[in-house]
């Protein structure tokens, strides 16, 4: 049975090995750049069998000696290697640890409030992986009215290690609505709102994240006439 060795947080820790550690290529082939850096042109190929020793590591690059020469190696290229005790590297992707251990989102959306566009303002706090709870408030522009609203929600992401990751949630709040005209039946008032909501997020990159939804409201006035509200929106959220 083989053994593996995390180096996520070892390596994010510190910028040098402990000491040299000493490889061997496990996979077909790895390339050995010049620097630290994409950039940098391909200068050798270390093939399976070769040798190497691992020496530091820059961001996502770790500084090798191959054949008494210094190279630069990407980090991902680690899990071609193993160790001389046949030890393997498992190289978790960083920045996606990061997205999935946040504790705090704020958003900011655009899209069509039943016919009205909508921007809306959120802040959400990540309960744990699989539930975030929102605080959102959001203002749709018609011709004929204004609607402030106010909404507290719960989500439940059920494969929240998905880059692209689904979601659903429930939630309540009001609406302020303001007519524009008085030719508009509805009249200026506050009213209770109860909603259900489907949507998919998805990690871009660093601190950034996209996301799309479909939300389904109603609003509760003192009337018998509930109205049905479909809100579409996309938008980006920050995470930290």
């Amino acid at each position: 049975m083989r053994y593996y060795l995390v180096l996520a947080l070892a390596l994010l820790s510190c910028s040098l090995f402990a000491a040299p550690v000493a490889v061997k290529v496990t996979g077909d082939f790895v390339n050995l750049h010049s620097g630290a850096g994409r950039g940098y042109p391909i200068v050798q190929v270390a093939i399976k069998g070769e040798a190497l020793v691992l020496l530091k590591r820059r961001t996502d690059w770790v500084q090798v000696e191959f054949k008494q020469q210094h190279y630069w190696l990407a980090r991902q290229d680690l899990n071609q290697l193993e160790t001389t005790d046949k030890q393997q590297f498992a190289v978790s992707d960083e920045r996606f640890a990061a997205f999935e251990s946040r504790s705090w989102e704020m958003g900011l959306l655009f899209g069509d409030f039943n016919g009205s566009s909508l921007y809306q303002l959120s802040l959400s706090y990540v309960v744990n992986p699989y539930i975030q709870t929102e605080l959102a408030v959001g203002q749709a522009n018609g011709d004929q009215a204004d609607n402030l609203s106010a909404e507290l929600s719960m989500y439940l992401s059920p494969m929240p290690h998905w880059r692209i990751s689904p979601y659903f949630g429930i939630g309540g709040g009001v609406l302020r609505t303001t007519a524009r005209t008085v030719l508009v039946q509805t009249p200026d008032g506050n009213n209770s709102l109860a909603s259900a909501e489907f949507g998919l997020r998805y990690y871009i990159s660093r601190n950034f994240i996209a996301r799309a939804g479909y939300r389904r409201s109603v609003i509760v006035t003192e009337r018998n006439d509930n109205e049905e509200i479909d809100t579409w929106k996309l938008g980006f959220s920050v995470f930290f």
